[in-house]
């Protein structure tokens, strides 16, 4: 009866350690596919060229602002867009390893859009050269860093990496005036 016992009572523990370890690697998230490993909170600093064109955005830890542009707003529902893009983009295929054929995927110096994250101190956290897809309209070509292998996204965000101002900011709105306010 006791031999029975501890037999049961080993299993019973086997299996809530089987259960909690099954239950600890499923909350673990793999991000070998995933193109940025940085988090939002580590960005202070956006860079996007394409071509001559270029725009910065920069972060003092409140607000977000567009460099040369201070009459304009930085639209928070279109940063915070760009970022849950970005940063859950994913590669899903490799396209090419021949750095000949980077300007046929639009991942050139000159052909693609640059993205480039800076930290707190200015000091480069991550880039990458994007590209429209010729063969498949939902996703973008992408080039990591100085990386040779060109890798197609699971999404297309080649339109998101704009470098025009407007597409960021708007002008704010004036305050309105109080109405309890009377000069006299």
């Amino acid at each position: 009866m006791v031999k029975y016992r501890i037999w049961i009572i080993g299993l019973i523990s086997l299996i809530i350690l089987f259960t909690l370890s099954q239950f600890k690697q499923s909350s673990l998230i793999s991000r070998s596919d995933q193109i940025f490993d940085i988090d939002k909170s580590d960005i202070f600093g956006i860079q996007i060229r394409q071509g001559d064109d270029s725009l910065s955005l920069s972060f003092n830890g409140d607000i977000w602002s567009i460099l040369n542009h201070d009459s304009l707003q930085v639209k928070d529902n279109t940063l915070n867009s760009f970022f849950d893009k970005l940063l859950s983009l994913n590669r899903t295929s490799l396209v090419s390893k021949n750095s000949s054929k980077w300007d046929k995927f639009m991942v050139g110096d000159s052909t693609g859009t640059h993205l480039s994250f800076f930290d707190y101190n200015g000091l480069l956290l991550s880039n990458i050269i994007v590209g429209r897809s010729n063969a498949e309209w939902a996703s973008s070509n992408v080039r990591i860093g100085d990386k040779v292998e060109v890798y197609q996204t699971n999404e297309n965000v080649s339109w998101q990496l704009n470098t025009s101002a407007t597409f960021w900011g708007e002008v704010p709105s004036s305050p309105e005036a109080d109405s309890t306010d009377i000069d006299l």
